[in-house]
């Protein structure tokens, strides 16, 4: 099996538009090129990727496989693309940092405020995502870094701590549970 960019893009603007003379224009190629992509996508496989009509194209099972993962791989040449045009406009590196929602509103204002300034040729891409996405994330290598609550299993990840973060229950003085002595959890 061999693809390139432009046989996944062709695939991906065909499924898109729905016939492949509208995907061989949106990729610049001609319908014969287009077309003979397509059909040396197919040969190498061994299978058929697309369902062809009257009214255009669709995907089979295999296609929708293949749609799927050219989707991922055009995202990921997307983000090449910004993180190299980072370093062209003298940007010297680039960090995807995830967080919990307790993070990103309680402790890193301030942190982030103090790096950026002491180094500016850095750019932090932030997002607030919850504990067990940003384990996923991370582990797939979507992100370089993540904040997560320690109740997130993370046993495959290297783990340092980062706050302290306890919580407290509040409520009313004479509620039924403020007659209660506090538990303790160790």
């Amino acid at each position: 099996m061999h693809f390139d960019l432009t046989d996944l893009t062709l695939f991906r603007h065909t499924l898109e538009c729905g016939n492949i003379t509208a995907g061989a224009r949106r990729s610049h190629l001609s319908l014969p090129a287009a077309s003979a992509r397509i059909r040396a996508m197919e040969a190498s496989l061994g299978i058929a990727l697309l369902e062809r009509n009257r009214r255009g194209v669709q995907a089979t099972p295999a296609g929708q496989a293949l749609l799927q993962h050219a989707r991922l791989i055009g995202q990921q040449v997307e983000r090449l693309q910004f993180d190299l045009a980072q370093y062209a406009q003298g940007q010297h590196g680039q960090v995807r940092l995830l967080c919990n929602t307790a993070a990103l509103t309680e402790y890193l204002p301030e942190l982030l405020a103090g790096y950026l300034s002491a180094h500016p040729a850095v750019s932090v891409d932030v997002q607030e995502l919850p504990s067990l996405r940003i384990v996923q994330s991370v582990t797939q290598g979507m992100a370089d870094l993540g904040i997560i609550s320690s109740a997130a299993p993370s046993e495959h990840l290297q783990v340092r701590p980062f706050r302290n973060d306890p919580l407290v229950l509040v409520m009313p003085a004479n509620h039924a549970l403020a007659t209660q002595p506090a538990p303790s959890f160790g």
